[in-house]
């Protein structure tokens, strides 16, 4: 049930939900969604305006409450102590406007208790599918889901990172408070602080109102820090003093709020080689790493493939109404071979898309990409033959790094931008590489 009392972002809603496949009762005011409840409505889920007339977000959460329907608060007035206020009073969640559709699918996510998708509204909770080798994973999400005990989620992109931190949320104790996911990557240096821990009214330029950060969103409940890695050293050093004192500061003030929010962490870099690089505090490190879950690629767990194929096509089928009804062995086998760099999400999208361009029938090697496996044959023939007395990897890749480097900068009569754009890097990364490899230069 979505409730706004403003007519172009009720239509915009409901436009969005229903293409995502969902079932919406629209209403203009909070005293029409309570009339609703009242008449028996048991909507899945209720996005509502926080100011409206007659009744106000605050009345439409609490007749949301007595019938235990997760309510989203959604306004325009985004302040700390709103934020707070309807947290602690029960909303599953708190979004302001102008909002973006990536933003609904993430709320709709953390609602449903699934990874961020809207195409369906009711979910047992997210799965991680797969052998032996998985389940021993799931006994140690469930081993340590009812502690308040931090967790660092390893592994390759694409490997399911968020979906874990979700079963590790489902399955805890703060099941019942917000899940909120924050992609440390994404945000510029100069907003993160600003996005953690929020920001008071005059705090910079530009801060025209308060701003609740996303520790406070998360008080309950659990903070997903994704791609912590890329976080600046500076930011590093708050992050640390949430973790050992509970405690953070809101830019622009002076008292140190408490913060009862579970952190959950998750990288694809290698920590501890970026400590040893000075890049990542050790300290913080250590922190984070209280208990880590390593998740494999998918080149290294090939026979879950069969498994995952199948759900991606029962996935993708109920998705676009298509009525692929299997796999050959052949397909199954180019799958196995294949290099996957994606890992799971490139499977999902691969089997997503031929079952869109199949519409029926089963999977045969004629319906795999075109150009599927020329990557991996093309990496293949450039792999080096491992010597049989072996190697010092660290050295052959140091070697291979300064060499290349070398060559960039000889063709292009030493232009450090033209050389860092022949080796695919920025600039900066080069400077800092060739001072590592060439410190007395």
């Amino acid at each position: 049930m979505v409730v706004e009392d403003d007519p172009e972002i009720r239509r915009t809603l409901v436009r969005y939900l229903e293409r995502a496949g969902l079932e919406v009762v629209a209403v203009e005011d909070g005293q029409i969604a309570i009339d609703r409840l009242t008449d028996g409505l048991r909507p899945d889920l209720i996005l509502s305006d926080l100011d409206m007339p007659r009744a106000d977000g605050r009345r439409v959460l609490a007749a949301a409450k007595a019938h235990k329907i997760p309510l989203v608060i959604i306004t325009a007035t985004a302040t700390v102590e709103a934020a707070v206020e309807m947290l602690r009073s029960g909303a599953a969640n708190f979004i302001t406007k102008p909002f973006s559709n990536a933003t609904i699918q993430s709320v709709l996510g953390d609602a449903f208790g699934r990874p961020a998708t809207a195409t369906q509204s009711k979910s047992t909770g997210p799965r991680v599918i797969g052998g032996e080798r998985l389940q021993q994973l799931l006994e140690t999400v469930q081993a340590v889901a009812d502690t308040d005990a931090t967790v660092l989620i390893t592994g390759e992109s694409g490997t399911g990172k968020e979906l874990v931190a979700r079963m590790l949320h489902n399955a805890s104790k703060r099941a019942g408070g917000p899940f909120v996911a924050v992609n440390c990557g994404a945000i510029p240096e100069a907003l993160l602080e600003s996005e953690l821990f929020g920001h008071a009214k005059g705090a910079f330029t530009g801060a025209t109102q308060s701003r609740a950060g996303r520790f406070l969103l998360a008080e309950r409940g659990t903070i997903f820090l994704d791609e912590v890695g890329d976080i600046p050293l500076p930011s590093q050093v708050k992050l640390l003093r949430v973790l050992q004192e509970h405690t953070f500061e809101v830019l622009g003030e002076s008292t140190p709020r408490k913060s009862d929010a579970r952190v959950i962490a998750a990288t694809h870099r290698d920590l501890e080689q970026m400590v040893a690089a000075d890049k990542f505090r050790e300290d913080l490190y250590y922190r984070l790493n209280v208990i880590e879950i390593r998740l494999p690629p998918l080149r290294e767990r090939s026979d879950d493939i069969p498994l995952l194929v199948d759900h991606f096509r029962e996935a993708a089928n109920a998705k676009h109404g298509r009525a692929v009804e299997g796999v050959d062995a052949d397909v199954i086998q180019a799958f196995k071979g294949h290099e996957w760099r994606g890992n799971i999400r490139e499977l999902a999208n691969v089997v997503e898309r031929m079952v869109i361009l199949k519409r029926a029938g089963t999977l045969t090697a004629a319906d795999l990409p075109q150009n599927f496996g020329a990557a991996r044959g093309r990496s293949a023939e450039k792999v080096p033959t491992l010597p049989e007395e072996g190697l010092d990897l660290k050295q052959t890749v140091s070697d291979l790094e300064e060499s290349l480097i070398a060559q960039a900068l000889q063709r292009t009569h030493g232009n450090r931008n033209a050389a860092a754009q022949l080796l695919g890097l920025n600039r900066t990364t080069l400077v800092e590489k060739l001072r590592r490899l060439r410190p007395n230069e």
